[in-house]
This record gives C-alpha cells, sequence and structure tokens, in this order.
C-alpha cells in the first residue's frame, strides 16, 4: 500500500480483489452514525450554487462556527480540512525548529519539512500508557523551539491531557517565545476539554479543528483553524483563494445546528468505545489503550505470530480494514488503530480478532 493514512478502502479493493461494499473500514475514524441528516437536503437545496463562485471568506459558515464555539469571527478561518493548515501554517510562521508530541499524525513532519523547518520530537510510550509528562515537555521548551505540535486527545493513542495541563504547556510555551499548534481534530467527543477560548490568554496558541471525524464528512473536506486574530490574518493573506467550496459550506453550517445529532454523537460513541475495548482486551496478546476519541490504539504483544501489517493482510479476506499503526513516528510494527463503530460492526471485529489469534 501506498497511502499511510486510513480510509483508503478503494486502494485495498483493487489491490485485493474484493468488493469495496464487502468492506468494513475500521482504519478511518469516521462518526459511526454518518453525516448528519440535514447535509444531504442542504447540498441538494444548495446544487445550483455551483454555477457560481463559492464565497471567498466563507462568510456564513464563520459566523456559524463563531456562534458555535463562542469565539470571535475574525479569530477564524475555513478551509479543506484541518490539513490545509498543517501546510499553510508552517510556510506563513517560516518557524527554523519545531518540536512534535509523537506518536503523532505524519503531516505536521510534511508541512514543516516543506517549509525547510528541522524537527525534533518529544516521544510518548507504551509503559506510561502514552501519557504526556508536561514537566518534562515543559523543560524541553527551554532548549529554544519556535513551533510545538500537540494533538488532544492524541491520534493515534487516543489519550486525552486535561485542559489545565495544556494550559501549563501554553504558558511555558508562551515564556519561550514558541508557536504552540494544539490539534484538536477529536475533541468534539470532549468539547469542554478544548483550548478554543484560551487564545487571547496564550497570543501564540494556533488551534486545529476538523468536522471529517465528529460530523463523518471526509469527502467534503471542512476544516478550520482558531487563534489571535493577527496569525489568522496573516494565514488568510496567504491561503489558497476558494478552498471551501459552496456545497462545503451549506453542509458545514447545516451539520452545525444539529444539537441532537451532537448529543447522540457523544453518547453513542463513548458507549461502543468501551464495549469495544473491554471485549478487545479479553483477547490473549491484544492490548486496547483507554481512549477520548472515536478510535482505540491496540497493541500486538510477542505472543502473537504475526506484527501489525500481518494482522492487517490476515483482517482483509475477512472483509475488515484497519490502520497499520507503523507509519506513526516510535510505534514500530506491534500497533494497529481501529474505529469505533457501529454495535453490529464492532462485534464483526472482535470475532473476526478472536478466530484470526487464536
Amino acid at each position: 500500500m501506498r497511502r499511510e493514512h486510513g480510509g483508503n478502502i478503494e486502494e485495498v479493493s483493487r489491490c485485493f480483489g474484493i468488493d469495496a461494499d464487502r468492506m468494513i473500514d475500521f482504519s478511518a475514524s469516521i462518526n459511526p452514525l454518518g453525516y448528519p441528516p440535514g447535509v444531504k437536503d442542504a447540498i441538494l437545496e444548495a446544487f445550483d450554487t455551483v454555477l457560481h463562485y463559492p464565497d471567498l471568506d466563507s462568510f456564513e459558515l464563520v459566523e456559524s462556527l463563531s456562534r458555535y464555539h463562542g469565539v470571535d469571527p475574525n479569530c477564524i478561518l475555513a478551509g479543506s480540512g484541518s490539513t490545509e493548515f498543517m501546510y499553510l501554517l508552517p510556510m506563513v510562521a517560516k518557524p527554523k525548529r519545531a518540536l512534535i508530541v509523537t506518536p503523532a499524525f505524519g503531516e505536521y513532519e510534511k508541512g514543516l519539512k516543506m517549509a525547510g523547518t528541522a524537527v525534533e520530537y518529544f516521544p510518548t510510550f507504551r509503559d506510561a500508557d502514552f501519557f504526556i509528562n508536561t514537566d518534562l515537555l515543559c523543560h524541553r521548551l527551554s532548549e529554544g523551539f519556535d513551533i510545538l505540535y500537540l494533538c488532544n486527545p492524541a491520534n493515534p493513542t487516543g489519550r486525552l491531557l486535561p485542559k489545565e495541563m495544556v494550559r501549563t504547556v501554553l504558558a511555558r510555551a508562551e515564556d519561550t517565545r514558541t508557536m504552540c499548534v494544539v490539534d484538536e481534530a477529536f475533541i468534539d467527543f470532549v468539547e469542554e476539554e478544548s483550548v478554543k477560548n484560551e487564545i487571547h490568554a496564550f497570543p501564540s496558541l494556533i488551534v486545529l479543528r476538523s468536522m471529517t471525524k465528529f460530523f463523518g464528512l471526509p469527502g467534503l473536506r471542512a476544516g478550520y483553524v482558531i487563534g489571535p486574530a493577527s496569525h489568522v490574518e496573516a494565514m488568510k493573506k496567504q491561503q489558497t483563494p476558494w478552498t471551501v467550496n459552496a456545497l462545503v459550506q451549506k453542509a458545514a453550517v447545516t451539520a452545525l445546528k444539529d444539537k441532537g445529532y451532537i448529543a447522540q454523537t457523544r453518547a453513542y460513541v463513548a458507549a461502543e468505545r468501551e464495549y469495544l475495548r473491554s471485549a478487545l482486551n479479553e483477547i490473549p496478546g491484544l492490548t486496547a489503550f483507554e481512549s477520548a476519541a472515536n478510535f482505540l490504539l491496540v497493541f500486538i504483544d510477542g505472543t502473537i505470530g504475526f506484527n501489525s501489517a500481518g494482522l492487517r493482510c490476515r483482517l482483509i479476506p475477512e472483509g475488515i480494514l484497519v490502520r497499520d499503526c507503523n507509519s506513526f513516528h516510535g510505534l514500530g510494527d506491534r500497533y494497529i488503530r481501529v474505529a469505533v463503530r457501529k454495535k453490529n460492526e464492532n462485534k464483526v471485529l472482535v470475532e473476526a480478532l478472536q478466530r484470526i489469534v487464536s
């Protein structure tokens, strides 16, 4: 496989000769309830807008995000998924030296290196359940970094760093004049832990947000950045025009209004995550870590006769696709990541793993 991301089900289908409709995709962590029910109608109603250029400033979407988060609209910039800003921000900020808390999403490093930034790592470890030692991290910032990347909840570990501990890191980053990028792509599941409202207390804070995971819109590419108005304006000046098309803008606005869907998602994912984690931990040789997101990181110990790539390949003929985490810095070839899906699908995964591992 050429891709390092999850969700490459069509490529897997071509390579293995399996009908994509038969596959259950656990490799991409998308809301198991799908997109909000009003999104499809919103797109159909707005379809004739494809005859015109989209609103360059995504005004309606930004206003909706402002109301949703209680953040000044001047502090929000919409884009084609949060990944867009992982490439745009380094080009604007031009950091010489970066520190990434790992394991982490590989696009941080790619975006930084394209801007000529030297990248270093602050690793977390399985023996400590991937806990971020904030004392050590704050000490490390004294070495003189221009920018820090921290994902919360972390991808792929699912580990949540409580907001007060993130604030400690932000305070140290201010002291050391380090821009701090907090990727909150999965924070919607624990919104109360977001640091989105800290942008005025910490002028070097940039928060990345995505509508892919929680709102189930990966194919539409909707994301945004929250930060001090000066940083947002600097990125806006260098952003490629029309990165958020007209249908995406309408769909995203509609999704943000559905409070019932939002509450249902949080309750459903929390319950299914605990079921899946408990069931996986009953399989000898597998350890599923605690998570605050809609996925679980699973360790494959040495008693099992194959590594992450081997287990992934064994599951594909069963119609199951999981994420091999070997591409994540510092993890190696003994980890997979599985999305939390609907109960019947989660049971299919558990039963398949029980057969294969035994």
